[in-house]
């Protein structure tokens, strides 16, 4: 009976050591690893400081006249000045941004001059859709006119965070980041997923392919000034998945070796007991 109490003794402790094993390495695979925030990383920067600072960007009419832009300086130092006389028109670069690493656009502008609006100034008519400062962030489409773009303005009378579409296609979604305050830099920083979904209601699936800025007057046959600077494109902090540190896992304690020691000692007592026991049955036979 003893060695057969012996025997279930070894098997309960194997059966331990290879749970303690098991739930150590189930530990080990399950536990996710420390997140480690990446750096900003900026792909392209403007800060101009000479006329040929433009000639990187692309210039896109919308109407009979041409906006005027140059780099000016004043008393804060250079900058594009954007000057719109019944005019409309854009300067766009071309860069892809992926949209799965969280880009980003940056910017500081002031708005100098608003166009004359007669109504009250709204997102939802064409007669007098006229801005002093715009920012669009165009989106990848396999043909231009099925393109998606945020457009962040800068308002005259309407609340900061008013929302709606372009009066000329629900594809142009609009956010008003400034509104009044003339004569004052503001320096915006965006999160362009997380402005395509509040302004989209969906997940961006799709990259960014350019960038523009523009300052228009034609609707309202006035004139607009604003000053732009400081354009920054990138990507954003991402947490990623680190390395595991086996040290700071606690795993299961152990049987003492002491305590293995003496178990195995009992063993060895209890197997000499039953055999000088099983010898003496023998001989009294």
């Amino acid at each position: 009976m003893k060695q057969r109490g012996l025997l279930y003794k070894l098997i309960f402790l194997l059966i331990f050591v290879v749970a303690v094993a098991l739930l150590t390495y189930y530990l080990v695979s399950m536990r996710k690893p420390p997140a480690i925030e990446q750096p900003r990383e900026v792909v392209k920067s403007f800060s101009f400081q000479e006329a040929k600072d433009l000639e990187e960007w692309d210039e896109k009419k919308l109407s009979r006249h041409a906006t005027k832009y140059e780099v000016a300086e004043d008393q804060e130092g250079k900058h594009v000045r954007a000057v719109g006389e019944n005019s409309a028109s854009a300067l766009y670069y071309k860069e892809k941004l992926v949209y799965s690493r969280n880009p980003f656009i940056s910017w500081k502008w002031k708005a100098v001059k608003f166009p004359l609006h007669k109504k009250k100034e709204n997102l939802k008519g064409k007669s007098e859709f006229d801005f002093v400062a715009q920012v669009y962030v165009i989106f990848y489409a396999r043909f231009i006119l099925n393109s998606e773009a945020l457009l962040y303005v800068w308002a005259e009378d309407m609340p900061k965070g008013t929302t709606g579409h372009s009066p000329y296609t629900e594809k142009v979604k609009i956010l008003v980041l400034e509104s009044g305050e003339p004569d004052t830099w503001k320096k915006e920083e965006r999160n362009i997923r997380e402005d395509y979904l509040n302004l989209f209601g969906k997940e961006l699936d799709k990259d960014v392919m350019a960038i523009s800025f523009m300052t228009d007057a034609d609707s309202t046959n006035s004139t607009a000034e604003a000053l732009l600077d400081d354009i920054e494109i990138g990507y954003l902090p991402t947490k990623e998945e680190g390395k595991i540190d086996l040290e700071e896992i606690e795993a299961p304690r152990l049987p003492k070796v002491s305590s293995m020691k003496k178990l195995s000692q009992d063993s060895s007592e209890e197997t000499t007991d039953d055999t000088k026991k099983g010898g003496s049955h023998q001989i009294s036979k």
